[in-house]
């Protein structure tokens, strides 16, 4: 059985679990906020689950895999195929998340606040949105959104990084798209997020990941897991955004 992510096979589903998780939660983002961050974080404590993709493409080609699904009902599809996730990726404190990106929102065939039946959501956002778009561009020039060095194999870039102005721009535009969705979201659901900011997280690590932890009523573990993730920002990044900033005045007409 190949798959697409390790992640994804039995090796890293935990015990059986059975019936509807008492915890059930989503980890609402957008690309390049630090989901992958503080999903690893909150799935190596052992007491949240293990949050992922889980409505993306590749994911659920994945589980197809491993599962096969029998239905062409999509609400009875989406049904049944929760419930397989719920048994093997519930920890066994009886805690269920799942990440789902702002873009993917949109197409998903069900809503995951009446599949889940009310969960709570922990919304990742990034303060300096120029950044996060600088590093968007960069993923989707260079085919690299994660780096771990574990899980996922060390694969090199498939083109190197190219500053575009355009690009960068386009980008800015849809995170900020991006933030809208999840803003009406919540708003027509009544629901109150638990906010966590990247920035926050990368200075506070271990305060912002115990905050979520007691958002979810897990309580703390006995330590605090490293994520296992690495920062991928670095000198060129900061040269990118640098001369973004001078395009984008000399862009704007003179007062």
């Amino acid at each position: 059985m190949a798959l697409r992510y390790r992640t994804n096979s039995p090796e890293f589903d935990f015990p059986p679990y059975s019936g509807l998780p008492p915890v059930r939660y989503v980890l609402a983002s957008t690309p390049r906020c630090g989901s992958n961050m503080l999903a690893r974080a909150l799935w190596h404590t052992g007491l949240a689950g293990f949050a992922e993709d889980y409505f993306a493409d590749a994911f659920v080609l994945d589980y197809f895999e491993r599962w096969g699904f029998d239905s062409g009902d999509p609400q009875e599809l989406a049904t049944g195929y929760v419930r397989r996730l719920m048994r093997c990726r519930t920890s066994p404190n009886g805690v269920f998340g799942l990440r789902i990106h702002a873009g993917h929102l949109g197409s998903l065939e069900i809503d995951p606040y009446d599949i889940l039946q009310a969960p709570r959501y922990i919304w990742i956002q990034r303060r300096d949105r120029l950044r996060q778009a600088v590093s968007y561009t960069m993923a989707e020039q260079t085919g690299v959104w994660i780096l771990d060095g574990t899980l996922l194999p060390e694969g090199s870039a498939r083109a190197a990084p190219r500053y575009s102005y355009a690009e960068i721009r386009r980008y800015l535009r849809l995170l900020d798209r991006d933030a809208s969705v999840w803003e009406d979201y919540f708003r027509r659901r009544g629901v109150v997020p638990h906010v966590v900011v990247y920035e926050d997280l990368v200075a506070d690590y271990e305060t912002r990941l115990l905050s979520c932890l007691d958002f979810l009523g897990v309580g703390a573990p006995e330590s605090v897991p490293a994520p296992g993730i690495r920062r991928q920002a670095d000198e060129l990044t900061q040269r990118w955004v640098e001369r973004f900033l001078r395009d984008r005045r000399a862009e704007r007409p003179a007062s």
